[in-house]
């Protein structure tokens, strides 16, 4: 299956638009734990909200270190053989130190991309500074990223 490697410039410019990723952070015993999650790409970081307590916030307590990975399927080449079969995809993986943020304007203006990218279309009150205090936002600074496509066999 042809690849083609994603520049870090091309990557970024993919992240802001899927709706989710994925993050992998590992427990005190070396378990992996993958989370589907909300994300805003912002400043050069990845940005979520969340919970205050549960499993990814005590993997993130033991280890900052995380992977992000965003990606989408293509199409579906069939064919007579079972290893003949692929599919198309792209995908976008992300490794960096994940860190809680405390500082009300950095929350707040994270909370304003989320908001900007998954609620622009209805009305709602910006949060107050009591608001924002109540709300845990994770910020993923990037140490690495990398991407890469399958390219359809007519392009070959």
């Amino acid at each position: 299956m042809p690849i083609e490697w994603l520049s870090e410039e091309k990557c970024k410019k993919m992240l802001p638009m899927q709706t989710y990723g994925r993050l992998a952070t590992v427990d005190p015993e070396g378990t992996p734990y993958i989370t589907p999650i909300n994300y805003v790409y912002l400043n050069e970081a990845i940005y979520f909200h969340t919970g205050f307590d549960g499993r990814k916030i005590r993997n993130i307590k033991h280890k900052a270190d995380v992977c992000f990975e965003i990606s989408a399927p293509g199409n579906l080449y069939i064919a007579e053989k079972a290893c003949g079969f692929t599919m198309r995809f792209w995908c976008i993986l992300i490794s960096g130190k994940a860190e809680f943020i405390n500082d009300i304007e950095e929350k707040r203006l994270a909370l304003k991309a989320l908001m900007d990218k998954y609620a622009r279309r209805f009305e709602y009150s910006d949060p107050t500074d009591e608001d924002i205090s109540r709300v845990n936002i994770i910020k993923i600074t990037i140490e690495s990223m990398s991407g890469k496509l399958s390219i359809d066999p007519q392009k070959e």
